[in-house]
């Protein structure tokens, strides 16, 4: 029992001995004026960013509501003499046009 006590003292030590010194003292001014520069900066930034997105919300705003950058496209293809799977009555024909260079 008491080899345990001795290992893990000795351990103990061997790990405050090998552990690199933590230092917690506190900044000095300079480091500080430096970190409040730094959050005024995030904070101008953050400002520049909420300004952009009011921006963004009127611009959307002065658009219409509820008007929809798509318009409804009616359009009628004559495929008849393409290549098809279903049903040649089906209410929607999907066509897709690809070019690939």
């Amino acid at each position: 029992m008491r080899k345990q006590w001795l290992l893990v003292g000795a351990g103990l030590m061997a790990c405050l001995l090998l552990v690199p010194h933590v230092s917690l003292t506190q900044p000095t001014s300079e480091e500080f004026n430096k970190l409040l520069q730094e959050i005024e900066s995030l904070k101008a930034g953050q400002k520049a960013m909420s300004n952009d997105l009011q921006e963004i919300k009127r611009l959307l705003a002065s658009r219409g509501g509820d008007r929809s950058p798509i318009r409804d496209i009616n359009t009628v293809i004559n495929i008849s003499d393409a290549f098809s799977k279903g049903d040649k009555h089906a209410k929607l024909t999907l066509v897709d046009f690809t070019d690939y260079q």
